[in-house]
């Protein structure tokens, strides 16, 4: 048997099933490129971002968890997105990455006169240490959907990724605005 190629899943279906399993191929290559992107500014030159550079970042490591969630989300309601195990891998380490370096991107802030909009509360940091704690349990919670997905095991990654979005809805609800 030869190589996998993406035509070979092709076969036999509609066009817009194919063109939505493309899409949604698109939207993970895209996700952890975005996830990729956050780690290529070394950490010393961040001491010359402006303020609305530092918010940027920070939005841009997050949304990349955040499409990442949607999309895992997607999959085990069974929405059409790919369930995969390498796929639902992928995804899993895209949320543990931004999680990892979410911390660097708050070591600023809050920067109430930034021309950015934002929804990062000032108590982030006020208690800067006990926020970036909270990260922890993002990560190993995503490590934990990582491992699940390498076992094959749906009933473990679905119940990693409840731990997971968990610990971002406590993040949330903590630390950022409405």
């Amino acid at each position: 048997m030869g190589p996998h190629r993406i035509e070979d899943t092709m076969i036999g279906r509609s066009l817009p099933a194919m063109r939505m399993t493309l899409i949604k191929t698109t939207l993970a290559a895209a996700t952890l490129a975005v996830a990729a992107a956050g780690t290529l500014a070394p950490a010393a030159a961040q001491g010359d971002k402006s303020p609305e550079q530092w918010i940027q970042d920070r939005q841009d490591n997050l949304a990349s968890a955040a499409a990442a969630t949607k999309s895992v989300a997607c999959a085990l309601k069974g929405e059409g997105c790919p369930r995969a195990f390498d796929y639902l891998g992928l995804q899993a380490r895209a949320i543990a990455h931004a999680a990892r370096m979410a911390p660097q991107h708050f070591q600023e802030g809050p920067f109430p006169d930034a021309e950015a909009d934002t929804t990062a509360l000032p108590k982030i940091w006020d208690d800067y240490d006990t926020f970036v704690q909270g990260f922890e349990p993002m990560e190993t919670h995503a490590r934990e959907m990582i491992q699940a997905a390498q076992n094959e095991d749906l009933q473990a990654y679905a119940a990693a990724f409840k731990k997971t979005t968990d610990a971002c809805s406590e993040c949330h609800d903590t630390y950022r605005e409405d």
